[in-house]
């Protein structure tokens, strides 16, 4: 599974150099006392390009600029073309403004790589990722608006944040997330393969407006690194497994191969049961266990993706998808529809990692 690169926030060249030295793939330069996207002055940018030295990319965020005003918003996105990126908010507006903001962006000379922001929190047009990729954008990332108002998951579920990446990925578009994202939160998104995640407020010793701390940028890399195995697993000297379980999860699903199954829902329950690599005595973050969420999220994608004839195909997806986890060896799925009569039907399967 490819790693997706830290994006962590910071305001100047001192916090970019304890975010680099935490381990982060992309400075961010932002304003976070001013707003959802609150911008640094060109002066701050240039002052921080000149102490990373290359080390990284460089983002920088246009401001908070509302679409309708395009002259305002390139000459915004102009003045920080020295960053490797340049992140735009389509703030709510009109979707002809949005539009006519996309194209005339589109039109820059000389315009760095362009990341289109859009805000869950604030009914996002998506609809607009296909004007985004034709007008030369290089991304698109969900954040939230309104910080104090909850987190990117809050907003929208995890399987709606896959299919945002996915429709990104197919357009040619680097994906990202971000959105008040706390640390329980990385290896949910890191599966769904976004290629960066955003972050502020988690890797401070506090709240957004605080300073970045060194030891919170490495605990976000260590789940990144984690979750994705871009570093190696621990060994596992007795070749014993501890068990993650979930058990008796029911929802409602269109599930069915005959006709009067169709177009209604039936009661569908879930146990699974994955084997992990005994949990070491020193654990004690999220970044030291295989969460049982990563789970709880591969059944609810299934839930949402529409109907499905098979019981079996339910079951060999959801193993398929929690076996696409390095951490899990092998997995016990157990699928039972729950309104035909007797107590349940179903099918259980077991599968364990080939490779």
């Amino acid at each position: 599974m490819p790693s997706p690169q830290l994006l962590a926030s910071v305001t100047g060249p001192l916090e970019a150099a304890t975010v680099i030295r935490g381990g982060a793939d992309i400075v961010d330069l932002k304003n976070p006392a001013d707003g959802a996207l609150g911008a640094v002055e060109p002066d701050t940018l240039l002052q921080t390009i000149l102490a990373v030295m290359g080390r990284r990319q460089i983002s920088a965020v246009a401001g908070n600029v509302p679409l309708e005003d395009v002259e305002a918003l390139v000459s915004a996105v102009a003045a920080r073309a020295s960053a490797d990126f340049v992140k735009v908010g389509l703030f709510p507006a009109r979707r002809e403004a949005s539009l006519a903001a996309i194209e005339a962006l589109g039109r820059l000379a000389n315009k760095p790589d362009l990341v289109a922001v859009f805000f869950a929190d604030a009914d996002p047009d998506l609809s607009l990722l296909p004007a985004l990729a034709g007008a030369g954008f290089r991304g698109a990332m969900l954040d939230t608006m309104t910080k104090g108002a909850g987190r990117l998951l809050d907003h929208r579920p995890v399987h709606a944040l896959g299919a945002f990446v996915a429709e990104c990925r197919a357009l040619g578009l680097l994906s990202g997330l971000a959105g008040s994202l706390e640390p329980p939160d990385v290896p949910r998104l890191a599966v769904l393969g976004p290629d960066f995640l955003g972050f502020r407020g988690a890797l401070t010793g506090g709240g957004r407006a605080d300073e970045v701390d060194e030891r919170a940028v490495r605990r976000i890399r260590r789940l990144i690194d984690a979750t994705t195995g871009a570093a190696p697993a621990a060994a596992n000297e007795t070749g014993e497994h501890d068990l993650i379980r979930v058990t008796d999860f029911t929802l409602p699903l269109a599930i069915g191969a005959y006709a009067h199954e169709r177009g209604r829902e039936q009661r569908v329950r879930f146990d699974v049961e994955a084997a992990i690599d005994r949990i070491r005595s020193d654990a004690e973050g999220v970044e030291d266990v295989y969460s049982y969420d990563l789970i709880l999220d591969a059944i609810r994608g299934l839930a949402a993706r529409g109907h499905t004839d098979l019981v079996e195909r339910l079951a060999l997806d959801l193993a398929d998808a929690v076996l696409a986890d390095r951490r899990v060896h092998a997995v016990r799925v157990r699928v039972e529809k729950l309104d035909l009569g007797p107590d349940a039907v179903g099918i259980e399967i077991r599968r364990r990692r080939t490779s």
